[in-house]
């Protein structure tokens, strides 16, 4: 029995095996799509650690680019408010210096006014010195005469006081 037992399962392992064999062949091409399989295993978990370390780099730059522009806005919002004040301040000034140009040109006018009456006053002085001019020099002739007429008179009236 034991030898029935023997060739029955040399026979149904034979039948197993034929029927679940590949050829060579077969096996050969699928050892290489394995093997071929594996590397490109292998290149993508190391692209994937690559694209990891890229991809930290990368979200470390984006922080420090966050934090840059939230440094460029709020020296924006700054510059923005001391742009707003220098507007308000120069509106203030061209107002005053409007205003100041008012007055500047009343004060010409004014003074426009004041050296027309000056000169007209000393044109009217020059007149009334010149027709006092040529009295006085007609009264200076007369003054001159009497001058003289009175000098006569003190010399005259001490030695009349002593006869």
């Amino acid at each position: 029995m034991t030898t029935i037992f023997r060739k029955v399962s040399v026979v149904l392992t034979l039948a197993v095996l034929v029927s679940s064999c590949v050829s060579q062949k077969q096996y050969a091409d699928l050892v290489k799509d394995k093997d071929r399989l594996d590397v490109n295993v292998e290149r993508s978990h190391k692209e994937i650690r690559e694209l990891k370390e890229v991809k930290l780099t990368l979200e470390d730059q984006i922080k420090a680019k966050n934090v840059e522009i939230t440094k460029l806005e709020q020296q924006v919002n700054i510059f923005k408010r001391q742009n707003e004040e220098m507007g308000s301040k120069f509106t203030i000034l061209d107002e005053q210096m409007k205003k100041m140009m008012t007055d500047l040109e009343a004060k010409k006018s004014e003074s426009a006014s004041l050296i027309a009456s000056y000169e007209q006053k000393i044109t009217e002085l020059q007149i009334a010195n010149a027709s006092m001019g040529t009295r006085s020099a007609s009264r200076g002739k007369a003054t001159a005469s009497r001058k003289s007429k009175t000098r006569k008179s003190k010399v005259a009236l001490p030695a009349a006081l002593k006869i």
